[in-house]
């Protein structure tokens, strides 16, 4: 199903009923994307019950970084947007798929993305209150000020965290983007000792950035849908 929410396209995938629901940032330009990460998922999943709610950015490195930071490659910088696109994801997005009863209400709701989105997928959930947890992919944890960020930053919920990286993604030639595996070790480090965090993996798959994003995305959500059922099942 596909909404547009204040001019911004959302694919709305429903999987069983009344199971947690994940939002994932994509490119507008990556056209049918958002179906096939869907079908993977899907494939994947078995029984479980889920939704999957995928909406597009129109400007990716402006509308996904959290703050104005230096630019990876050539000239252009980061434009730090992410506070505009947070406040239509909680503010617009989600409140008015849960009034047309487009997703469930009170089910757990959780972040993921890949490589800028998966930067983005944790932030939010470090930014606001209303997410139980957060898958970041190859996250682009390397972008100035993170680590500051994240040594500092405490949690208001009990959240369940995946982090993944490829092997080969610190082996890069690029100064600023080959600190990504440091900074993803510490990343996992700061978040396992807060005490806000229930659980928190990090994972690492083989080859570079650009390995199979999908698959590396997929695992990312049916690890927070697993996670979620285990500790649903445990509290019964």
């Amino acid at each position: 199903m596909i909404r547009e929410i204040n001019d911004i396209r959302v694919n709305i995938y429903q999987h069983g009923e009344n199971g947690p629901c994940f939002y994932v940032a994509e490119s507008d330009r990556e056209a049918g994307s958002a179906d096939n990460l869907a079908e993977r998922l899907a494939e994947k999943a078995g029984n479980a019950a889920y939704s999957l709610v995928v909406y597009e950015v129109a400007d990716w490195n402006a509308q996904l970084s959290p703050w104005p930071a230096r630019a990876a490659f050539g000239e252009e910088m980061f434009a730090g947007r992410g506070s505009e696109k947070l406040a239509w994801l909680t503010d617009k997005c989600i409140p008015r798929l849960k009034e047309a009863e487009l997703i469930p209400k009170g089910v757990p709701q959780y972040t993921a993305g890949y490589s800028l989105s998966g930067l983005f997928a944790l932030w939010v959930l470090l930014e606001s209150d209303i997410f139980d947890g957060a898958a970041s992919c190859s996250g682009s944890l390397w972008i100035d000020g993170w680590m500051d960020y994240i040594r500092d930053k405490k949690l208001s919920c009990d959240a369940l965290i995946y982090l993944s990286l490829g092997s080969r993604e610190e082996r890069t030639k690029n100064l600023l983007m080959s600190t990504v595996g440091d900074c993803t070790r510490e990343t996992y480090d700061c978040l396992k000792k807060n005490p806000a965090v229930k659980k928190i993996t990090l994972q690492w798959n083989k080859g570079g950035h650009f390995a199979d994003a999908d698959a590396r995305l997929v695992n990312g959500i049916l690890w927070l849908l697993q996670a979620q059922r285990r500790g649903k099942a445990a509290e019964k």
